[in-house]
């Protein structure tokens, strides 16, 4: 299937990352994803959560160009929470949960919604360490923090001995708000990439 770039601009803001050119089949919403190394969740309130409706955590969702990917709206009630994250049209294309516990964190990941695509969960009895489980349940990376600070984290791969792939933190330059983001390489599968975004909830500050 192929998609073809779609121009979207907000004046006086940020831009909207152009749709790639994605050739092979893919899950719906998730093209945007595709090509990027990097995903940047900042608590920054765009024009367009206005159309999305009121109410909720407002976020805005960056490449690393600084160009708007998705939208997300975090509801809140005690220790769990529901995001919904919304492409430009305003569809939302991705639901992170975290469900209610007095024990381990967890969140939950469907893309599009009603489609599950993994989990994220806080080790037991290891602290900033977090579990990515595929949509089987089988393990596939690990994120923990580095040395004693839990201001950064590493993505590693579960099967390869805990080879780095990635990294989670706080700051990234390219947008000028609070920010917690997360890099990975660009051709890792776009589901663990959707599920890594949603880890940014549970983890980042």
């Amino acid at each position: 299937m192929v998609i073809t770039p779609t121009t979207s601009v907000v004046s006086g803001g940020p831009l909207w990352m152009q749709c790639p050119a994605i050739k092979q089949d893919h899950i719906p919403g998730l093209a945007y994803i595709y090509p990027l190394d990097q995903l940047i969740v900042a608590q920054k309130r765009d024009t367009l959560h206005d159309v999305i409706g009121p109410g909720g955590i407002a976020y805005t969702i960056f490449n690393s160009n600084g160009q708007k990917v998705f939208l997300a709206v975090l509801k809140k009630k005690f220790r769990q929470f529901n995001v919904k994250i919304f492409n430009n049209y305003g569809n939302e294309v991705i639901n992170v949960k975290r469900p209610f516990s007095l024990s381990a964190k967890q969140v939950l990941v469907w893309a599009p919604p009603g489609k599950f695509l993994g989990s994220v969960q806080e080790r037991r009895r290891c602290i900033s360490t977090y579990i990515v489980k595929d949509e089987s349940g089988k393990k596939v990376l690990k994120i923990s923090a580095v040395g004693f600070c839990r201001n950064v984290y590493k993505v590693s791969v579960e099967s390869c001995g805990g080879r780095e792939v990635g990294k989670m933190h706080a700051g990234f330059p390219v947008v000028n708000v609070k920010n917690f983001g997360v890099t990975f390489p660009q051709e890792s599968d776009v589901k663990e990439k959707a599920v890594l975004l949603g880890a940014c909830f549970l983890i980042g500050p």
